[in-house]
């Protein structure tokens, strides 16, 4: 019986520390805002990617376009991380249709999502032209303010590419202004 509790208690130790680094994790991304913060985060596989870093250009590591094609609106966010000047890391996020907040799901045979992390694997990827790779997921855009030019939201996604293991992209959040 001592045994047993003492196995238990040593469970119960443990899943509270995972949970608490994955708070720790959480805890680093950005605020959920809608003001045109300019900022972008979220957890890939449980770590923390944060637009990081440049490639000396004076570029932002996080930008948006927000323009017409084939006369329907689209909002492409894009978010980098440089290490030492050198391109490790890239979520591009893609919306097309955009015409009001509300859930747009992440599926298989759109281009909705690209991911590049060579920090997790220098072969891990999908291109956002691929719409062959495995992705499940949505962004949630809680705000669409074209006249003041603010674009928020939250997302998560799941992406299986055929060169590396699941990719999970979750507590996804932006907060852009043009």
């Amino acid at each position: 019986m001592k045994y047993i509790l003492i196995f238990l208690y040593s469970a119960l130790l443990s899943a509270a520390s995972c949970k608490k680094n994955n708070t720790q994790a959480e805890d680093q991304l950005p605020p959920i805002t809608q003001t045109g913060a300019r900022t972008f985060g979220c957890l890939v596989n449980g770590k923390v990617f944060i637009p990081k870093g440049g490639d000396g250009s004076g570029r932002s590591n996080f930008k948006a376009v927000y323009e017409l094609f084939n006369g329907r609106p689209y909002l492409q966010l894009e978010a980098k991380y440089f290490i030492n000047g050198s391109p490790k890391g890239d979520i591009i996020l893609f919306i097309d249709s955009l015409f009001t907040t509300g859930t747009y799901p992440i599926v298989t045979n759109k281009r909705m999502v690209n991911f590049g992390w060579e920090v997790y694997s220098p072969t891990c990827g999908v291109s956002i032209t691929d719409s062959t790779t495995f992705k499940t997921g949505a962004i949630n855009l809680t705000k669409v303010d074209v006249p003041n030019g603010i674009f928020s939201g939250t997302f998560n996604c799941k992406i299986k590419p055929a060169n590396c293991d699941t990719i999970y992209i979750t507590d996804g959040r932006f907060d852009y202004k043009f």
